[in-house]
């Protein structure tokens, strides 16, 4: 189950014998050619089957790519706002471990990891390419197309896989899990009423992109949070599962600081975005939220035993540690 190394790379070997594919074609190296230089430019990963990775803690392996082409739109977005997860530095990307977004619409209200987002819509954009120049119509394949993302994180996170969604209209949240590599067949999703935390307003303030915010704190589900809300920015909303303060949250962290998110930027499109809701979720099976946990508590701590990947050379995992402890 060794990693591939980039996208075309892949796609080559793919259609390799099965076609007449010309390698001068210029078209076809020039897409090779992104592809490599996209992922020279990315963070090296720890991988298991790497002796360098000898003796160092690893989470559970990136997921393959998946296809974005096929969506629901469930809703006009009229605001964005973009957080970075976990940043070593605010001012560099690349020390995030994501960079997520929340999409607040009439109906629907949604939060998802963007730098995931992103890998996927490159995957299936150059797979529509080479389908283009080779005029073919080659789905995505059955083993996959390798996944690199943009970040400091190594390896699957929930943090970074999951997509929430809020119906306002059924004060319903849901969250769609979507599983480590080899684990497909675990991916599934999960009903709630939208959680409230019960917040108490402060004095203090402070300024965040440019916006005066006023600090709140509160416990929820084993953890004590910090939050700071625009109160020039009557939405009750932000970022993951918090909500319900008088002005859009944007900064959150817990006491320990071992999940800070941080508002990055704003932006209010002049005509609006679709907030989506992809196809692939058709696939997933129906669980709860406690359920789910145990699942994932689970995967965390024997993931190469469940996936059985005997050759690889460090089954070493980090601890398993949610945000929601009870």
């Amino acid at each position: 189950m060794k990693r591939k190394l980039f996208i075309i790379a892949t796609l080559f070997a793919m259609t390799a014998g099965a076609q007449n594919v010309d390698m001068n074609n210029q078209e076809l190296m020039r897409l090779q050619q992104q592809s490599e230089t996209r992922v020279k430019n990315q963070q090296k990963r720890l991988s298991p089957y790497d002796t360098n990775s000898r003796g160092k803690a690893l989470n559970p392996m990136l997921p393959d790519c998946r296809d974005v082409s096929k969506f629901q739109t469930k809703d006009q977005g009229t605001i964005r706002i973009s957080y970075a997860f976990n940043a070593q530095n605010i001012a560099a990307p690349k020390t995030y471990d994501d960079l997520q977004r929340l999409e607040i619409g009439k109906k629907f209200v949604k939060y998802y990891g963007y730098y995931v987002y992103e890998a996927d819509s490159i995957a299936t954009a150059e797979l529509k390419e080479m389908n283009r120049i080779m005029h073919s119509n080659m789905p995505f394949p059955d083993e996959g197309l390798s996944m690199s993302i943009n970040g400091k994180h190594q390896g699957w996170s929930r943090y970074l896989f999951s997509e929430f969604f809020k119906d306002l209209s059924k004060n319903e949240l849901i969250e769609y899990s979507r599983m480590p590599e080899a684990l497909q067949s675990y991916e599934c999703y999960y009903t709630e009423p939208t959680p409230k935390q019960n917040w108490q307003i402060m004095g203090e303030t402070k300024t965040i992109v440019g916006y005066q915010c006023q600090k709140a704190t509160c416990s929820f589900r084993g953890r004590n949070y910090t939050a700071w809300f625009a109160v020039d920015i009557p939405l009750c909303y932000g970022p993951w599962k918090f909500c319900g303060l008088p002005g859009l949250i944007l900064e959150v962290y817990d006491d320990k600081k071992e999940y800070v998110f941080e508002c990055v930027g704003i932006e209010q499109p002049q005509h609006g975005f679709s907030i989506i809701l992809l196809d692939n979720y058709k696939t997933y099976r129906k669980t709860t939220r406690t359920e789910l946990d145990r699942t994932l508590k689970r995967i965390c701590e024997n993931y190469y035993q469940i996936t059985g990947m005997t050759n690889v050379v460090n089954k070493q995992l980090r601890p398993y540690n949610p945000m929601e402890l009870k």
